[in-house]
């Protein structure tokens, strides 16, 4: 979708929010301008070693399984101060480069953070049975309230990424009527908001290559949990060629949902987007190969929660031309400047106690 397509949007009443004054338009390297290229290119394109101190933990939820977090505090952070939980995508961990890097820029600023895995994945294979999907919010709740417990009363941002985004987009929206302690913010980037138009979109020709890979490293996952824990029982996945065939024979039925489809009314958190009453950002690329535009458009945002639709950037790509705060990975910064300017009060402070300890 082009810029122009997005101004139609908006010429029927469908707003898009900007970027403000402060906050630089992305536009995407020359040399990595398509969706897919930025999308492979920002997924494997090497940067700087980002060192990042943090103590591992596990997390009872309940049932058997144990979620594991990694948590980073900042010298001379307090309870009270500012934090925040990341949450990855799908056939990620708490470490893939992209929860890292962003991960490092807010401990910088003074910010708490907790990088969750979510069910099984990451350092989490092993103490879990259970699965993770994009509706499992129970588990991004029991990791709020073991946060709660550690920060004190400061203001808490739930941080997703792509399925990650989707999640926190979904808890926020069950906020409103099962309040979180210390929930202040949401920020998403490239949520899967409708997730049978993404399964739908993903098997287009040109984009089949991500849908097949997908598929692969879960099969991987299944066969490997299912050897940790035989128990399980043996899972034939040899005909789930795509997607949406993996989550009707197997992501669906082992979480109580009927099938793919209803799997993805229940879990999509699009429709829920109007219910957010916390302030928040969602960032979302035109040309993300896996996740469609239109859904963001069709979706009345709530007026605390920003969209900032870019007719480029893929799949959490976004290498832009040019470098905004010595950094070309415009999101890792957009991220960074938006907390930075939401809790400029409370970070200021930990920066007053800092300098006089």
């Amino acid at each position: 979708m082009s810029l122009q397509e997005i101004d139609a949007f908006e010429s029927l009443g469908r707003p898009v929010s900007r970027t403000v004054a402060c906050v630089p338009p992305f536009e995407p390297h020359p040399w990595i301008r398509s969706g897919h290229a930025q999308t492979v290119v920002g997924r494997y394109l090497p940067g700087p070693r980002v060192q990042l101190a943090s103590t591992y933990h596990e997390i009872d939820v309940g049932d058997g399984d144990q979620l594991v977090a990694l948590d980073s505090v900042p010298k001379d952070w307090r309870p009270g101060q500012p934090a925040a939980l990341l949450v990855h995508g799908l056939g990620g961990c708490a470490r893939a480069p992209y929860i890292v890097r962003v991960a490092a820029k807010l401990t910088r600023q003074g910010i708490r953070v907790v990088r969750m895995n979510l069910r099984g994945a990451g350092a989490g294979f092993g103490v879990a049975k259970g699965i993770y999907h994009a509706g499992r919010t129970e588990d991004l709740r029991r990791v709020v309230e073991w946060m709660a417990r550690r920060t004190g009363e400061g203001p808490l941002a739930l941080v997703g990424f792509s399925l990650g985004a989707n999640l926190v987009l979904k808890l926020a929206a069950e906020a409103a009527d099962r309040p979180l302690p210390g929930f202040d913010c949401v920020l998403a980037a490239n949520p899967p908001l409708d997730l049978a138009a993404c399964c739908r979109y993903i098997q287009r020709p040109q984009n089949k290559i991500y849908d097949r890979n997908f598929v692969r490293l879960l099969r991987a996952e299944v066969a490997r949990l299912h050897d940790r824990f035989p128990e399980l029982g043996k899972a034939d996945l040899t005909h789930a060629p795509t997607l949406y065939d993996f989550d009707d024979l197997y992501t669906a039925p082992r979480n109580g949902f009927a099938g793919a489809a209803d799997y993805y009314a229940r879990s999509s958190s699009g429709p829920l987007i109007p219910q957010i009453q916390v302030e928040g950002l969602v960032v979302h690329a035109a040309d993300d190969p896996f996740i469609p535009p239109e859904p963001f458009l069709a979706i009345k945002f709530p007026a605390g929660l920003a969209l900032d639709l870019n007719s480029y950037g893929g799949h959490l790509g976004y290498l832009s031309r040019e470098s905004w705060d010595g950094d070309r990975r415009w999101l890792d910064t957009r991220f960074a400047r938006w907390l930075a300017q939401r809790w400029a009060n409370e970070l200021a402070k930990h920066a007053q106690g800092a300098a006089g300890s």
